[in-house]
């Protein structure tokens, strides 16, 4: 039964998930994040401590270890890296098998992914690199609402009068938000504001991709509340979250990672049959 590591190293956080795989079970058995940085490497060991400390096991019994994100080259002990696109593709397929569409609000980036029934990426899209369009935005709207990070999803299910923010760029969104505030318009429905100007945005994504009725939502924007709801109102779809929905790119690192673990040991005994004979 392997023992592998997928870490995800992306531009806020670096998370990391322990995955033994049981007679073709994966199952994820810890769990491993910390803020990233410039220091890569780091982080990706900061991660990987915590999950194995948290799955009780030493770092010697892994056998592999996958990492993506934008950070997966700077990762010196990786024995693969994988596209973000991809891992993605594959952690919500495990997740949620019935997915077609799959949303991941970044840090820095939006993006929209078509995939197969078998979870292998059809298509993808990505919005234009602009904190507008991402989980940045958010970030920085709660900091200047002096409102903690954790907070605003069900903040933003409290709005009763949403405030659109229709501009495109995060300079002027950032104008908008402060002249809300100076007209009086609670947090709550600035809060929802944004949540529906995301939403708007993703939808256009997702219409290039192929969305149906459903729609899996992943990475930490995705413990937002507000955002769901918006989403759905907005799109008319179904969102589904899983339930470790900003650890799913490491974990479908790792589940890569399986995959290319069980060629190599393939093609091992292969060789050594082929040498036998």
């Amino acid at each position: 039964m392997p023992l592998l590591a997928g870490i995800d190293c992306g531009t806020s956080f670096t998370k990391s998930v322990v995955l033994l795989d049981e007679n073709g079970l994966p199952r994820i058995l810890g769990k491993g994040r910390t803020r990233s940085g410039v220091r890569v490497d780091e982080a990706a060991t900061i991660a990987l401590q915590e999950a194995l400390e948290h799955a009780g096991i030493k770092r010697s019994r892994l056998e592999y270890i996958a990492t993506t994100g934008f950070g997966r080259y700077g990762v010196s002990f990786r024995d693969i890296q994988v596209t973000e696109i991809t891992t993605a593709a594959r952690g919500a397929h495990f997740a949620i098998p019935q997915t077609t569409a799959i949303l991941d609000i970044g840090g820095q980036c939006t993006r929209a992914i078509g995939i197969t029934e078998t979870g292998r990426v059809k298509i993808f899209k990505s919005n234009d690199k602009c904190a507008a369009g991402s989980g940045m935005f958010i970030q920085r709207a709660a900091k200047y609402l002096e409102v903690p990070l954790e907070d605003v999803g069900e903040l933003s299910l409290r709005a009763t009068h949403p405030q659109p923010i229709s501009s495109v760029c995060a300079v002027l969104a950032e104008s908008e938000i402060i002249n809300h505030v100076s007209a009086g318009i609670t947090v709550q429905d600035i809060l929802r504001g944004i949540h529906e100007s995301l939403a708007d945005r993703a939808g256009a994504l997702l219409k290039r991709v192929e969305m149906k009725d459903q729609l899996t939502l992943i990475g930490g924007v995705a413990r937002q509340a507000g955002i769901a709801r918006a989403l759905e109102d907005r799109l008319k779809v179904k969102v589904n979250i899983p339930e470790d929905c900003d650890f799913v790119c490491a974990l479908g690192a790792a589940l890569l990672g399986l995959k290319r673990l069980a060629s190599k040991r393939s093609a091992v005994v292969a060789a050594a049959r082929e040498y036998a004979n």
